[in-house]
Order: C-alpha cells, then structure tokens, then sequence
C-alpha cells in the first residue's frame, strides 16, 4: 500500500508538488490516456474542485523522468517528477539513492575514483551508503566536511572523516581499513560522491539495503572467481530462507557460521520474523574470515535493521566438537551457512569430539556438515549449501559420516540447485536440510531442482519466483503430509520421500539425481531381469573402484601430511 492512500491533490497541488506550471497538467492529462481519472466522489474535496488520488498520481509521475534542462539544482540525473511529488507531500524519494549509486558504480564510476581500484571504489562506496543509513549524525558531519571543500579533490582528508565515523558502528576493523585506503585517495572526487548521495534527499532505510546489496551483487561481479569468499546467489539465499522459516514460530536465534556479507542470515532472520504471529528478539550472530568480509556483514546486517548482531572471527574450517574456542560451543534455533568448498584443514585434524567421525584431513565439507548439527538447539534446523559430491563422494571417511549423520536422524532433506549460480564456480550446488538429532530416520526428502533456471547471462543462472515457489511447496507438502501420519506422493520429476531401507541399500548415497525420476520414458516395456542383473553388477564394480581410487589418493595425501 502507498504512503498517500486516502490524500487527494488537486491539479494545482500536482503542478506545485511536481515542480512544474499549471499548464503542464492539463497538458498530460490531454495528450497522456493513462493519465490518472478525478475522483467522482469525496468528502475532502473543495467545493467544485476535481480531486485526484494523490497515491494514483505519484504512480504516474514516478515513471517521467526530468529532463536535463528542467532538473533543479542538486537534482541527480535521473530524477522523476515522482520524486518531487513525493518529497513535497512530505515522503522520502523513492529510487532516488539508487540511481545515485547506479551512476557512481556504473560507466560514470572512472570520473569519480581517481587512480583507485574499482574494488577499493566500491568499499567506499559501501561505506558511504552505510553511514548515510544507519548513522545519520556521521552522515551529516561527513556531509558538513565535503561542503567546506572549494575542490572535489580531497579524498584522503574525508575518508579519514569516514574512518573515524565507522567505528561507532562496525568497531577498528573497519576503520584501519579506510585508513589504509587514505593513502591512495588524493585525486578521487570524494567530497562530490558525498553531496551527490545527499543529494537524494530523504530516503528510507529500505532502499539503502537495496543499494548496498546492488553494490554488493558489483563487488561479486568484478571479483568473478575471487568473490568466492564473499557472496551466495540470490537463488539460493531466497531457497533456504523459505524453508527454514518453515515452523519458526519459537525461533530466538540464527547463526551462520561463515557469514560471508551477511546476505544469508539477514535473509532467513526476515524470513523467520514474518512468520511469527508475536515477532520478539530474535538474536543474529556469526563468524567471518578477514576484516573486510565482517566489515560489508556488520554493515549489511544494519541496513536490514539488524544493528546489534554479534559478529566474531571465525575459520576456513571448524574445529572438532565444541572446538578450542568458547564460541564454537554455542547453539541455536537455526543455523544457515554456505561455507568454502573442498578446503584443505589448516592444521590437523583431532581425531576426538566428532559427533560422527573425523572429516578427511584434505577436505572440510563434513567437518562443516558436523558443525551444523551440533550447533543446533533441541528442535533447531539447518540449512548448509554444499557441492553435489558431498552427497555421493566415496571416500570412506565421508561415507562413514554421511552413514552415521543419516542413521541418527540429522538428516531431513537435500535440494538439488542448478549449476552457474555462483560467481566463483559454475557447479551446481545442493542445500541440506538438518535437524537436531532424533537418534531415528524413516525416510529423506530430496528435490532436483538440477534442471531449474535460466541464464540471465552468458555464465549466470537465476531461478524464477514460480520455481523458488515450487521448492518450496514440494518441501511444505512433505512436512505436512509427515505431521499427518500420511505417506507424501512427490511429484513426478522434482521429489521424491526415500524410505531408511532403500538409503541403506545404496549405500547411504544422498544425491537427489539418484532417487528422484525424471519423467516417464517413452519406451514403457518391462527391463529384462537379466539385464538389470548384469547392470546393477557394473555399477558395483564401478563403485568399489570409486572407493580403491579414493583410498589411495586418501593414502597419498597422508604420506605428504596433507
């Protein structure tokens, strides 16, 4: 619903308000046919006058854009006639801050950094958008310096007004890291970046979570494989934010233990406040690796109204158990994550403490898996973004694991994404579902979401809303069908609910491509037994040399100590 549902304006207020001469309104409303219609009846209407809906008219006007020779001092290119409408009725102008950042990150971006790196120029950028945000009294000392300045070229002078301004917010990570950047920033029009963002006039914070995020989605896209540290896709975050809220209604507390920019757990801490009837506090936690990844997740997380969010140092890899570390012994109501692939352990690996076995020395992903799970409260859930091999790998230590986590019921469900979603990687992904461990299994729910998407590029994938709504629901329906003691059907091509008995058979293989058909095949005569015999004995074969060839690279990698 608009802002100005119920105001009505007449054609002089519209003319007033848009910053244009009474003849122009008349003059849209003959040559325009989409033109908003007068109300026929009102009882704030002036005797005699034609009112019109003011929210109908801002709709219209916000699609017109000022021309050049008519935008008014300090307007930004770019600038609707909406947005004077809007400011003049007393809201905040909408779009405005982000054609702002979209004309200092985009083409125009090389008029305004200087001699500095475009990923240095968007940290700036970041930082003067979170300021602008979410410390308004920073914000307008930061503005007050750049109004003092005669020329723009004084960057190193003001970022270190930024530094300074940081702190209060994000604590000395950050504020060392501007500093740094100080020394690089004599010819970037600094101060002209400043006016041009207050410029905007006033904003809600909504929209400044928008720009950081836009900002952000640059970041990844400039970076390509480097950001891998740094970002999930879109897709995946809206998937496991809408299952994870799934039966939140006593949630106090989400954690990601590699939070990246916060992009994930801000998304699931949303997802889980709209579902509960009565929202209270819900604390928001999580460790990073480096200063500039907490930086963007502490700043992230209080554009999205989540200032006081608990933030540590973290690791590539998760210690055994409950760890060296205090924290590492916290848990929560739910835990979302989408941790480094494959990494090596940076030290070596304590046999003791793991719940369901030491991961392989040479790869984390099952140290991450185990982490999740023992994270979780009593009823808490997790969700954690894992490569496709996790599910089928036959390394004898994650089999051993992958065995055990299924037999002990932390296991609940595995959704298969398709390939090029991420910046960094172009495989495909799968989200697992955990659940604090109920010591029984009865059966698994795996969705292939595998053939899912569309290329919006060349290299990246997106899914749409129908497809993230089919997840879903498919997820919806299992839940349900469980809580009411009845056997869930699937649906022909996207899931499917495995029995304990057909997991332990295939050898605890979890990959959703392994139990959920694809359709019916044209030819519908009966497989001869025969064949099926001689099939399932090459695929056998094929397995037991998977599992040789991985114990031998097992048995090479522990000769070199790797």
């Amino acid at each position: 619903m608009s802002d100005f549902e119920g105001v009505v304006v007449t054609r002089a207020d519209i003319a007033r308000y848009a910053g244009v001469k009474r003849p122009a309104v008349t003059n849209w409303e003959r040559r325009h046919a989409d033109f908003p219609r007068p109300l026929e009846e009102t009882v704030d209407a002036p005797s005699g006058v034609e009112v019109f809906s003011a929210a109908e008219v801002l709709a219209w006007l916000a699609k017109r854009i000022v021309p050049a020779n008519a935008r008014q001092p300090g307007e930004p290119e770019g600038t609707t006639y909406g947005d004077r409408f809007r400011l003049a009725l007393g809201g905040p102008r909408s779009g405005a801050l982000l054609k702002a950042v979209d004309l200092l990150s985009g083409q125009q971006a090389e008029r305004f950094r200087g001699e500095l790196s475009q990923a240095d120029h968007l940290t700036v950028l970041l930082s003067l958008v979170y300021l602008r945000g979410c410390r308004p009294e920073e914000w307008q000392r930061i503005v007050a310096e750049a109004s003092r300045y005669q020329f723009s070229h004084s960057g190193g002078l003001l970022v270190r007004f930024l530094a300074s301004a940081v702190r209060e917010g994000l604590g000395t990570m950050h504020e060392q890291l501007l500093l740094a950047l100080s020394q690089n920033l004599g010819d970037v029009r600094l101060a002209d970046m400043v006016r041009l963002l207050d410029d905007t006039g006033p904003v809600d914070r909504g929209e400044h979570a928008v720009a950081f995020e836009k900002l952000l989605a640059r970041y990844s896209d400039l970076l390509g494989k480097r950001a891998g540290d740094f970002f999930t896709p879109r897709a995946a975050v809206e998937v496991i934010a809408g299952v994870i809220a799934e039966g939140a209604g006593d949630v106090h507390s989400v954690h990601d233990p590699f939070i990246r920019a916060g992009e994930l757990v801000s998304a699931a801490w949303e997802a889980v406040t709209a579902v509960q009837q009565t929202p209270g506090s819900i604390e928001v936690s999580g460790a990073g690796v480096g200063e500039h990844p907490l930086a963007l997740a502490g700043m992230n997380l209080a554009l999205h109204g989540i200032p006081d969010a608990g933030l540590w140092t973290g690791d590539v890899a998760p210690a055994a158990g409950g760890g060296p570390w205090q924290r590492d012994a916290l848990t929560f109501d739910r835990v979302v994550t989408n941790p480094p692939f494959n990494v090596k352990f940076d030290r070596p690996v304590d046999e003791r403490n793991w719940r369901y076995g030491p991961p392989p020395r040479h790869n984390a992903n099952f140290a991450w898996l185990q982490h999740a799970v023992t994270s979780l409260k009593p009823g808490g859930r997790a969700a954690v973004i894992m490569p496709d091999i996790a599910a089928f790998s036959a390394n004898p230590s994650e089999r051993r694991i992958r065995a055990a986590m299924v037999e002990d019921g932390a296991v609940e469900a595995l959704i298969a994404l398709p390939a090029q979603l991420f910046a960094s990687t172009g495989i495909s992904v799968t989200v697992w579902l955990l659940r604090y461990p109920t010591g029984l299994c009865d059966e698994i729910l795996f969705v292939d979401a595998s053939h899912f998407g569309s290329l919006t590029t060349r290299v990246r994938r997106e899914l749409s809303p129908d497809e993230l709504r089919r997840i879903h629901e498919e997820h919806r329906s299992w839940s349900l069908a469980r809580a009411e003691g009845r056997a869930f059907a699937g649906t022909d091509g996207l899931s499917r609910a495995v029995p304990i008995e057909k997991l332990r058979e295939m050898d605890y293989t979890l990959s959703p491509a392994f139990h959920v058909p694809r359709g019916r095949r044209s030819d519908t005569r009966s497989a001869d037994r025969t064949d099926l015999v001689t099939l399932a004995r090459h695929l056998a074969e094929v397995h037991a040399r998977t599992r040789e060839a991985d114990a031998a690279a097992e048995e090479l990698l522990e000769r070199y100590g790797l």
